[in-house]
């Protein structure tokens, strides 16, 4: 989704400074777009400092910063919670949350800068309505 994101931005014109934590799927975003306005940046969002030295880097390459689309995340195992190891669930935290917040936070000051400026956070349906197996996500049932 992420890509597909990119690649549409970049036809509407957009300056897209993408990110991942796989140097690979960048690559490969970065030769189907075969744009100069694309820049590439790995980064493990579910850490402060990288995020911080991620805002740094794009701003060094673009100047400014107009948007920002909260997409990363991962999902966890489809296991009952008893099966499901506290590693899992902090990484799935980190990412999912911790990620988006480290982002906003981070890039925030820098868009209130802006005339116009927007956040996009995006999510899976999980959110509201959850699938069994997935129980960090799941709202308790009433029986």
């Amino acid at each position: 989704m992420g890509r597909q994101l990119v690649l549409q931005l970049l036809t509407k014109g957009a300056t897209v400074a993408a990110v991942d934590i796989s140097k690979e799927r960048l690559d490969e975003t970065a030769k189907i777009a075969n744009s100069e306005k694309l820049s590439i940046h790995v980064a493990d969002l579910s850490k402060l400092e990288t995020v911080e030295t991620l805002y740094q880097e794009i701003i060094a390459k673009h100047g400014h910063v107009d948007g920002l689309i909260n997409n990363a995340g991962i999902i966890q195992p489809f296991v009952k919670i008893q099966n499901l190891d506290y590693k899992k669930i902090n990484q799935v935290m980190n990412v999912n949350f911790f990620g988006a917040l480290y982002m906003t936070k981070t890039f925030l000051p820098e868009l209130l800068q802006r005339s116009e400026a927007h956040i996009l956070n995006v999510s899976s349906m999980g959110g509201f309505s959850p699938v069994p197996g997935q129980a960090i996500l799941e709202r308790p049932r009433q029986h």
